[in-house]
């Protein structure tokens, strides 16, 4: 029965995105939408590039929070940032629902741990968010021609927003949810029922170690994960410039900031499929700006995920724990040190 409600409760929210599309796509009319797409040209690919900087940066702090002997590799950290992005953008709940693919680049021993990393991750990446739209709301009112209400609504929100993380964190450390997520999570780990008191109470007592402990990891990650966001943001100027606009950086960090006001009601929608589109298309009427705009530019960013979303099955198909390659190769003979069976060299001696 769960099965059954969980599943129309998906396709009630996928049809209220998909009526919002046509919808909206009506209303500013096909000729009007594609008279922006034609001026998509080869300059298109550079919306690529402030995706990609923007998602390596976001990838950092979650290692931070690893213990230091089982954190991957930079570039298993990059590559499961990537896997973890795609996934969310196809699968709904908050964003949240690809975050456990990071853990495949983990020994099992370690996803407790590493499951901690990610919700004080988490937590960090959202309050980085609090903070841009409410530079954005604040850009608003200072910097632009919009009704002061728009400007006060982003601020509410980001407000929000920001006592829902803090509260969610500090009923996560208070009362802990171990548990109940290896439950969720089992598809990923392959633990039994037995592993779940531990994996639990391993994840639950790492939280409260990183949340209640040293605060410059976590003062490092917020400027890091800030950094992060600023760099997405540009992936708007970008596009503007690609649509024939001429950007500027109160109209890009206005709208940048969109996707996450409306990810506080919409997140359940995969990809806000409808809700951006809209939500875009009204921003850009009431910057004085063709609405058609600002379909063009979700569909634009929608082509930049038809770009990378494809990589995720691969990233995940090459997931492997760097600890893991590191015993491949200790039991490798062709590898070992004849005289010394402890050392590992680099590469086999041609003998020949």
């Amino acid at each position: 029965m769960r099965a059954k409600s969980r599943t129309r409760s998906r396709l009630a929210f996928a049809l209220v995105g998909a009526t919002l599309l046509v919808v909206f796509f009506t209303h500013i009319g096909p000729k009007a939408i594609a008279a922006q797409l034609v001026r998509i040209g080869p300059h298109a690919i550079f919306i690529l590039a402030p995706y990609a900087i923007g998602t390596a940066i976001s990838a950092l702090p979650w290692v931070w929070f690893l213990p230091p002997e089982t954190r991957p590799g930079k570039k298993g950290v990059i590559a499961g940032r990537f896997a973890a992005s795609g996934a969310n953008s196809l699968l709904p709940f908050f964003g949240l629902a690809g975050e456990p693919t990071r853990l495949l680049w983990l020994e099992r021993s370690a996803r407790a741990s590493g499951l901690a990393a990610i919700v004080v991750d988490r937590v960090l990446y959202n309050t980085a968010g609090v903070i841009l739209l409410i530079a954005g709301g604040l850009t608003a009112l200072v910097a632009t021609s919009l009704p002061p209400s728009i400007g006060i609504a982003a601020v509410g929100i980001a407000t929000v927003i920001f006592i829902a993380t803090i509260a969610i964190a500090g009923a996560v450390s208070r009362w802990g949810v171990g548990h109940r997520l290896h439950t969720l999570l089992r598809k990923y780990l392959g633990d039994g029922p037995a592993a779940r008191q531990q994996f639990g109470a391993q994840m639950d007592e790492r939280v409260r170690r990183l949340l209640g402990g040293a605060r410059r990891p976590l003062w490092l990650g917020l400027i890091v994960h800030v950094g992060g966001r600023v760099a997405l943001c540009a992936e708007v100027f970008v596009a503007l410039w690609i649509l024939g606009v001429t950007p500027s950086v109160e109209k890009a960090l206005v709208l940048a900031t969109v996707p996450i006001a409306t990810g506080l009601v919409a997140s359940c929608i995969p990809s806000q499929l409808g809700v951006q589109e809209a939500a875009q298309s009204l921003m850009c009427g009431a910057l004085g700006m063709n609405p058609a705009i600002g379909f063009a530019l979700v569909l634009l960013q929608r082509m930049r995920q038809l770009a990378f979303v494809p990589l995720t099955p691969l990233l995940l198909a090459m997931a492997r724990p760097k600890t893991a390659r590191r015993a491949d190769v200790r039991r490798s003979p062709a590898l070992r040190d004849r005289k010394n069976p402890n050392s590992v060299l680099v590469a086999p001696l041609d003998r020949r």
